[in-house]
């Protein structure tokens, strides 16, 4: 219930953007560097056909690139342009409004606690993944 509540925090804060909080990751991570679309499929537990949906949104609204990877020309390296850098800010932005809205009723010292919490859980559950 709450990821849902956030989520739609989220969502409202980037509708006029035209963009939603998947895209918003996809934005967020392009901005560290080129990647491929696999690597971005894979970092995103996304799988293929929805990462090809995504980037191609993205393309028409003139925030992708894709270029032929020089590493490996069978795979695409995937670049934010010009205009996708301004957008990703906008969005990070947005989103980060949309967090602060949400935690608003908690206070600072309970947040970071929280979320030294969640790391903790979310830590644990990738190695029990990790190990079988």
């Amino acid at each position: 219930m709450a990821a849902r509540t956030g989520q739609d925090l989220a969502t409202r804060r980037l509708a006029p953007m035209g963009l939603n909080v998947r895209l918003c990751g996809v934005l967020n991570l392009l901005a560290e560097g080129p990647i491929s679309q696999q690597e971005l499929g894979e970092q995103l537990g996304i799988d293929r056909t929805t990462v090809v949906e995504l980037i191609d949104e993205l393309e028409r609204k003139g925030a992708v690139v894709r270029k032929r990877n020089p590493t490996d020309r069978r795979s695409y390296a995937l670049n934010l342009t010009p205009r996708g850098r301004t957008v990703q800010k906008r969005a990070s932005r947005a989103f980060d409004d949309a967090a602060n809205e949400f935690f608003d009723s908690i206070k600072p010292t309970e947040r970071q606690a929280l979320a030294e919490m969640l790391r903790r859980l979310i830590t644990s559950a990738d190695q029990k993944l990790k190990n079988g």
